[in-house]
Order: C-alpha cells, then structure tokens, then sequence
C-alpha cells in the first residue's frame, strides 16, 4: 500500500543524472523516424549481391510522379514503373 503521506527531499540529494526528458510529441517522434522504405533500400545497398531476389523495394507511385496523364493510361504507366 503507498503511503498516504508524500516526504519532502531536498533538491540536492536527488541525482540529477536519473531524471528523464519529457516524452516526445507525436510531431517530434515523426520527424526523428526514418521512412521505412529509405531504411530498407540502405539494407539492400549493404547486402549487395546477397540480397533476397524475392524482396523487392517498389517506390510509391503518386499522381504528381504520373503527371496529368488520361485515366486510360495511368494503370500502364504505374505497371511500367514497378520493377519486374
């Protein structure tokens, strides 16, 4: 059981090299990660030659990678664009 009472400690007993930082914001926490896909290309930089043939890293395809093609022709452009 706690005690009810909290007990006073001087500032200069404590050790200041046991005190945490503050947790990071959601923000701060996003802009420290590195994206996945980045971190898996420098895996495969590092393996060379051993890297797993079945393991391929396809980049996200977006709408401004494609440009103002016509509807038609964005599932052609998006499978010429992944690697084989």
């Amino acid at each position: 059981m706690p005690p009810l009472l909290a007990r006073v400690v001087p500032k200069s007993s404590l050790n200041l090299h046991r005190v945490r930082p503050p947790p990071l914001t959601k923000t701060q926490e996003k802009a420290l990660k590195e994206p996945l896909i980045k971190l898996m290309q420098k895996r495969q930089e590092e393996a060379g030659a051993s890297w797993p043939r079945n393991l391929r890293i396809e980049p996200v395809i977006s709408k401004r990678k494609i440009g103002n093609a016509p509807k038609s022709l964005r599932s052609t452009l998006k499978n010429m664009l992944t690697e084989r």
